[in-house]
């Protein structure tokens, strides 16, 4: 055998070897990053790749994920159902519909401004309460039981278990901002369906507007309760 032949036998494995070895360097390359640009990159230089397709769906979940965290920040009813509807079956779309129907609720029941009846908070039952996602106007009117008159609301749910739910909730994650207040859940009625509004009474405006805007600075909804005008 020809000395060329024996460089021909040899050189084909060999290259084969090497642009394999090049692929899986390339590849532990684009995980340790875990960036948009590295698996583009990836792919680009091994179309022919049998990891094209782990590349790709790895590339939509970073994108999905980049849109959350926009939408989160937005924390708007718009920027929320964007999501949904570009991610109807998405990893975040149950979080984001939620969201969705407790800006809905939340921003009708202030609009319509029925005071509604007070019951005292009740100890949470619900096994998978939502994230509070309502936003509020400017400020909502007094219940006719509030003692001062003033009070935050926090939120308008479906019903009284997730309302007190998401009390818990807040209550660990708001740094003591809500020390010392005791929860009431308002239920109101806003086109036939029945709400639930959860509040807490404070000692004033200056108190409510301080609660809320630390709570708005943790992404958590809020609005002062104001008494209403008199008569």
């Amino acid at each position: 055998m020809s000395t060329r032949a024996l460089v021909t036998l040899f050189a084909i494995p060999l290259l084969a070897l090497t642009t394999c070895s090049r692929e899986s360097s390339d590849w532990r390359s684009a995980l340790a990053a875990d960036t948009a640009v590295s698996y583009a990159q990836f792919i680009v230089a091994h179309p022919d790749s049998t990891r094209i397709a782990s590349a790709r769906e790895r590339l939509s979940q970073l994108a999905e994920e980049k849109d959350w965290r926009s939408a989160a920040e937005t924390d708007t009813l718009e920027a929320y159902q964007r999501f949904v509807d570009q991610y109807p079956a998405g990893r975040w779309a149950k979080e984001a519909r939620t969201r969705v129907e407790n800006f809905a609720s939340g921003a009708a029941a202030a609009s319509v401004g029925l005071p509604g009846s007070a019951t005292p908070a009740a100890a949470a039952t619900g096994e998978d309460p939502p994230q509070a996602g309502s936003a509020e106007p400017e400020a909502a009117p007094a219940t006719p039981d509030s003692a001062s008159g003033f009070g935050i609301q926090l939120g308008a749910f479906s019903t009284a278990e997730r309302a007190n739910d998401e009390w818990k909730k807040l209550q660990a994650d708001a740094n003591g901002m809500l020390d010392g207040l005791s929860p009431r859940v308002v239920v109101g009625d806003v086109g036939g369906k029945t709400i639930y509004r959860l509040q807490a009474e404070v000692r004033d405006e200056a108190q409510a507007r301080a609660i809320c805007g630390g709570l708005k600075v943790a992404k958590r909804p809020c609005v002062p309760v104001l008494p209403a005008p008199a008569p």
